[in-house]
């Protein structure tokens, strides 16, 4: 068995090349591997992980090969981009493809005592492998990973658990087990406490096990009750509401764009700027300038 936080492409996906990039970043229960090559045309794979674990390719195609799933042959299913692989913790994948001289793709493992806390031991241990499959929830998390992988900041670990978390989900229900729906969100004591939280630590946010901590309660109920109660996962209702301070920050002070993105916990004025855009459809100084106009 290969242990995670040793990961070496050149071992889990062997293949002559010319050139490689490997990126690589450990949130603690979720460690992420970008894996960019090209010049090879031919790879062998052999992953047998330790903890959960997921591969989306992101570039070139794998157009023929032989898939091994616990030693027994599966049927081969050319993979695009966007073709994703899901491997449970102690499972086996060996095989080879032939396709594209370029190559990269994205490899993700996930704690599997955080999984089995947060979706239980039964549903969790119930999941299969999955070889070549696609699916837009998963393949959008797997995105939102690698962006947090190539600008991480103070809210990076939440988001990338946040993302680990559906991706679980998600694997329950495509392995066709039932997930118990939640029953009432938190009352509105506790959610003003964790808001009240949220919002005093935009620049250092608290964990999932911090929020669930605060109100006595296990991370796996908190993530569910605190969707249901605000129609949104704790790193989404960080997002906004670094947003909304910020937008208040803009009105309110000269202060500049920099100032105002380090308070508000963003990792730097780029970063500050490109989710600003994409939210209000303005840069943060276009936005002051129009305000105050």
């Amino acid at each position: 068995m290969m242990e995670m936080r040793g990961f070496r492409p050149d071992e889990v996906r062997r293949s002559d090349h010319r050139t490689l990039v490997h990126q690589h970043m450990d949130w603690g229960v979720v460690r992420a591997h970008f894996v960019k090559r090209t010049g090879l045309l031919r790879q062998e794979t052999r992953i047998a992980p330790e903890q959960h674990a997921l591969l989306i390719n992101l570039q070139g195609d794998a157009r023929s090969g032989e898939d091994y799933v616990d030693r027994r042959r599966v049927a081969f299913r050319p993979r695009r981009p966007g073709s994703v692989v899901f491997l449970p913790a102690d499972s086996e994948w060996t095989g080879w493809d032939e396709g594209d001289a370029r190559g990269c793709f994205l490899f993700v493992s996930i704690d599997r005592t955080f999984s089995e806390q947060t979706l239980g031991a039964d549903n969790v241990g119930r999941l299969q492998p999955a070889i070549g499959f696609r699916d837009g929830m998963i393949e959008t998390s797997l995105h939102r990973i690698v962006a947090e992988l190539k600008n991480p900041d103070l809210a990076s670990v939440i988001m990338v658990e946040s993302q680990a978390l559906q991706m679980l989900v998600q694997m329950v229900r495509l392995n066709g087990v039932g997930l118990a729906p939640a029953k009432g969100g938190l009352s509105p004591f506790d959610l003003k406490r964790v808001v009240a939280l949220i919002n005093a630590r935009l620049a250092n946010p608290p964990s999932l096990d911090d929020l669930a901590g605060e109100i006595g309660v296990s991370r796996r109920h908190f993530f569910r009750a605190f969707r249901q109660s605000t129609g949104k996962t704790p790193f989404s209702y960080l997002a906004d509401a670094r947003l909304k301070r910020a937008v208040d920050l803009l009105r309110e002070t000269d202060r500049s764009a920099t100032d105002i993105a380090l308070e508000c916990g963003f990792a730097n004025s780029s970063h500050f700027a490109y989710a600003f855009k994409r939210a209000y459809g303005a840069r943060p100084v276009e936005f002051r300038r129009k305000w105050r106009s």
